[in-house]
């Protein structure tokens, strides 16, 4: 049986010319780019992104989606 996964991948940059991701796994179906935007801006704003160093920028944000299919141990 065939699964398809969606997760959403937002990428922030450094000034070190570094990136920091944030994945979520199982985003709602109906994400505008206004409002994906809108939440990286306010997570930039709260200065809680970049291990080593600060993130300062937004880069992007993709949707990857996956197509996941069990092995069947049976079949020949």
């Amino acid at each position: 049986m065939q699964q398809v996964k969606r997760s959403l991948v937002l990428t922030f940059g450094t000034a070190a010319k570094s990136e920091e991701n944030i994945t979520i796994t199982n985003p709602k179906e109906v994400l505008s780019g206004v409002a994906i935007k809108k939440a990286m801006t306010d997570a930039l704003a709260t200065n809680a992104i970049g291990e080593v160093v600060q993130a300062d920028k937004i880069i992007e944000a993709k949707f990857v989606i996956q197509q996941v299919a069990a092995v069947d141990f049976e079949e020949a």
